[in-house]
């Protein structure tokens, strides 16, 4: 049986894992002597370890086998759980992560973790008795045996057992159960079979394994087995293979008839809705090439939407009506299927704040809320760096070390929330410290040394010190460190949220911390725009974040920091007017022109344009503008009559 066409669903299992052991270490840690991180942990590694050694990871394997057989000592009392298991236990999650990335590229074979398996061996032989406390916390026993250097259980890295040693051992019945809510059901019941075949003899098995991937499968199979081993060992190996609902050793009442495939002139046996989940494993590079087809159904449904107006109450527009929505109806299923909760991206994070802070010398309390908010695939996949980089300066620059957040009343421990919340039809994720705040007097004048800004500035408004900061080179460090002082970071944060058609705000107060935001649209493949005219050009605007549009000649008109503004409903809103900006010459001036009225967060401003056009629904494409184009475009699409046209970036123009 060939196991590499699994070496995906290895890679994606074993992530899951080890990022559920990294929460759980950090759990651990915050609650020294937790039981349940304990026993989560061990079953994680547990897993892990079963499903490297059925894929043929016997390095990788051996390595889980070592860090399992520590935690059992721990579990049952033999070794000392303090802190300096919780950091060699890091480590070796650390390690595994790396074994995992070079098992799936098929270099399993070079991966050395000699020291690291020592030093757990080590910590798991300790203590031979209960571990006690005495007084000062000290421990009372006696050394141990040294640990077994195999598993419990017959891993890949057995040999198989000879023929000789079954003697006298008859094969016994065994029935297995795939759990109905896998997500690879026929892959998973390979994945057992090939257990129980490192185990002994294996003959017999109802139905073939040819047909588990057939399409009436239901994830039930039996098979006799010889092997020289107890129910329980079996039971144990087996269940390693992970999505295990059962397994039954000597099940001789098995009737097989009721395990076959049925054929082609027989419908499969129904399943109860409540019996599968439904869900399953989709690579998504098939959901992006599904999206890309749906965006061109969507730029041709445009197009006929057009012609069938030219025969009002014509068939055709009856018919492009009804195409219409089902075309609508497509695109939101196919945008749902791309949608992912942002833990995915989150629980990467915690690991790596606890690692900082402690490399820092500062306590840190990093909390996470809203990981349940969902995005499109493709723009969570983006957000790691950017994240990461507004962490580590909240850690580096924003949070003061203990004793200077003691000395101004505060404790000792800093507060750092990652959250991220639905606000209309975008998602708000912000990353707030409780530390020292920005230094603007500090900004300013660095800012008018290097030439950032005039000498005529005398403040720096929140808009324009994220315009300093996100200044590619600019960094308020005094000194390069591994941490920060090369001046990048908040620039990456810019140019990568708003590729991903979003924006950035920054709130920061002295003494009481730092707030980014950054604003994100739920999906990017298919955007609602409005369409508006400049001259003889068309510009698109993201409807969600145009608030109203309103007769902008009309509008009391006042001024603001020599800035022109209107005064709507008692609210001064600053005006951008569109053909100035973008140097727009030609073409008829109406006398009365509209407004878009943008709302980014709490900042708003009225863009003015030469007429209106309408709402649709694009198809947006990424667009690199030329070097020197002012940053006003987030991408670009193809019109219904095939004419390109620029997607504006709506937080450029508030």
């Amino acid at each position: 049986m060939d196991l590499n066409k699994y070496a995906a669903l290895f890679l994606a299992e074993s992530r899951e894992h080890l990022t559920a052991c990294n929460r759980l270490l950090l759990e651990w840690e915050r609650e020294p002597g937790s039981s349940d991180a304990v026993a989560g942990l061990f079953r994680a590694i547990h897993s892990l370890k079963g499903m490297a050694a059925t894929m043929g990871y016997v390095r990788l394997a051996d390595l889980a086998h070592r860090t399992e057989h520590l935690l059992d000592a721990i579990r049952g009392g033999r070794a000392p759980g303090g802190a300096g298991a919780v950091d060699l236990l890091l480590k070796a999650v650390d390690a595994l992560e790396r074994g995992v990335d070079e098992a799936a590229a098929g270099t399993d074979a070079t991966f050395d973790a000699g020291e690291l398996q020592a030093a757990l061996e080590a910590a798991a032989v300790a203590d031979a008795a209960p571990v006690k406390k005495g007084k000062g916390g000290a421990r009372k026993g006696k050394k141990a045996a040294p640990p077994k250097s195999a598993p419990e259980v017959p891993m890949l890295a057995v040999a198989p057992i000879p023929s000789a040693d079954l003697e006298g051992h008859a094969g016994r019945v065994v029935r297995v159960e795939i759990r109905q809510d896998a997500q690879l059901i026929g892959a998973r019941a390979h994945l057992a079979l090939r257990r129980a075949e490192q185990l002994g003899k294996v003959t017999g098995v109802m139905p073939p394994a040819v047909s588990f991937d057939a399409q009436g499968f239901d994830g039930r199979f039996t098979f006799r087995l010889e092997a020289p081993l107890g129910e329980s060992q079996i039971v144990a190996a087996i269940e390693a293979a992970g999505e295990i609902a059962s397994v039954a050793v000597d099940a001789d009442t098995v009737q097989t008839a009721e395990w076959r495939i049925p054929t082609a002139a027989e419908p499969a046996a129904p399943v109860a809705p409540s019996a599968r989940s439904g869900q399953i494993r989709v690579d998504r590079r098939r959901l992006d090439a599904l999206m890309s087809q749906v965006g061109e159904l969507v730029v041709a449904r445009n197009r006929l939407v057009e012609l069938a107006q030219l025969d009002p109450g014509g068939e055709l527009e009856a018919l492009g009506a009804r195409i219409s929505r089902l075309v609508s109806d497509l695109q939101a299923e196919i945008i749902e299927a791309r949608m992912t909760p942002v833990w995915q991206v989150f629980d990467r994070f915690p690991r790596a704040v606890r690692d900082l802070a402690r490399h820092l010398g500062k306590e840190v309390r990093f909390e996470m809320e809203g990981e349940g908010i969902e995005l499109d695939r493709a723009i969570v996949d983006e957000l790691g760096d950017p994240l990461l980089h507004l962490l580590r300066n909240a850690v580096d620059h924003g949070l003061e070390l203990p004793d200077e957040r003691q000395r101004h009343g505060k404790p000792a421990e800093g507060r750092l929330v990652l959250s991220a919340a639905r606000e209309h039809s975008s998602v708000a994720i912000r990353i707030q410290d409780d530390g020292r705040g920005i230094d603007r007097r500090a900004i300013l004048a660095k800012a008018k040394r290097e030439g950032v800004i005039g000498p005529e500035v005398e403040t720096l408004s929140d808009d324009l010190l994220l315009k300093v900061l996100g200044r590619p080179g600019f960094s308020t460090a005094e000194r390069v460190s591994s941490v920060s002082g090369r001046g990048v970071g908040i620039d990456v944060v810019l140019t990568r949220v708003r590729a991903q058609g979003g924006a950035v705000e920054i709130s920061s107060v002295p003494g009481t911390g730092t707030t980014f935001t950054l604003r994100l649209p739920l999906t990017l493949a298919i955007l609602r725009v409005l369409t508006a005219r400049v001259g003889t050009e068309r510009y698109l605007l993201p409807l969600s974040y145009v608030a109203e549009t309103v007769d902008f000649d009309v509008q009391p008109a006042t001024e603001v920091n020599g800035r022109e503004a209107i005064v709507l409903r008692d609210r001064v809103i600053p005006s951008v007017h569109l053909r100035t900006l973008l140097g727009v010459e030609g073409g008829e001036i109406p006398a009365r022109r509209p407004g878009l009225v943008l709302e980014v967060g709490d900042r708003r401003s009225a863009v003015v344009v030469d007429s209106l056009i309408g709402q649709q629904e694009v198809v947006v494409e990424t667009f690199d503008a030329p070097k020197g184009t002012a940053p006003l475009f987030s991408g670009a699409t193809i019109l219904a009559d095939g004419t390109p046209a620029l997607i504006l970036d709506a937080a450029a123009l508030v």
